[in-house]
Parts: structure tokens; sequence; C-alpha cells
């Protein structure tokens, strides 16, 4: 076969595999999570409802992301519950991202060296819902 020959050939599959009727893409999800009160048991529910999701729809079929603002933040500090700790290993570990608004943080007199190793920081967990949001994320606040 000629380098042209090929070169048509493989051109031809390449429209053929952009035809959505041949297409195979998986949808993928993405679910915004918030806690934003100093409450364990608000904490846990937020990642009971992350786990449920993510088995759900499997976890490479959704993106899952928590953030935490204003008293919330004391919730992750490293010193928190043991099933909230070995919950937040685990789940991120699973692909769960907990973010922290590094504004509540400071507000709240914390630093980073006073959180759970899991947890990521955004400038402003407001700003990162509306971010997030605007780019189709479904949002709950449990």
């Amino acid at each position: 076969m000629t380098t042209s020959r090929r070169l048509c050939s493989l051109m031809g599959l390449l429209i053929l595999m952009s035809n959505p009727v041949f297409a195979v893409e998986q949808l993928k999800y993405h679910l915004l999570l918030q806690v934003s009160e100093d409450s364990v048991d608000r904490l846990n529910l937020a990642l009971n409802n992350a786990r449920n999701v993510m088995q759900a729809f499997g976890p490479k079929n959704i993106e899952v992301e928590l953030v935490v603002f204003g008293a919330g933040v004391q919730t992750l500090k490293y010193y928190a519950p043991i099933p909230i700790k070995d919950k937040v290993k685990e789940l991120t570990s699973e692909g769960l991202r907990i973010v922290v608004c590094e504004q509540a943080l400071r507000a709240a007199h914390l630093r980073p060296a006073d959180m759970l190793e899991e947890v990521r920081y955004v400038p402003s967990g407001v700003a990162e819902i509306v971010e997030k949001h605007t780019l189709g994320w479904a949002y709950i606040r449990p």
C-alpha cells in the first residue's frame, strides 16, 4: 500500500470515528459539594454523598470536589475525629478532591500545617464554587 493510500485510509478512519454514531465517549459528570459549618455531622454527610455518587456513576465517570470554607475549615484540622480522618484519606485516594478556602484559614488563624494532609487549597471557596458552577458542575449543599 502506498503512502498516499495509507494517509487516505487513516483520514477516512478518523472522519468515521468522529461521527457520533461511531464515537465511543464516556459521559463525565461533575459534582461540587459544600461544607461551610463547623459541624462534623455536616462534613460526614458530604463525605457520604461523595462516596455514594462515586459508587453510583463509577469513579472514572464523575469528578467530585468538596469545597470547605467559613467555619467549615475547623472540621478538617489534623486532629479531626478518627472516623473523619480515615474517611477523608480513603475518599481522596479514590478521587475525591477536597479544597479548603485560604481566606477562611486566615480568618480562623489556621495554616496548612494545622489541616489534614489530604486537603488542597484555593484562594476563595466561594469563588471556586462560582467558577465550577459556571462550568456546568452540579452543586449540592448537604
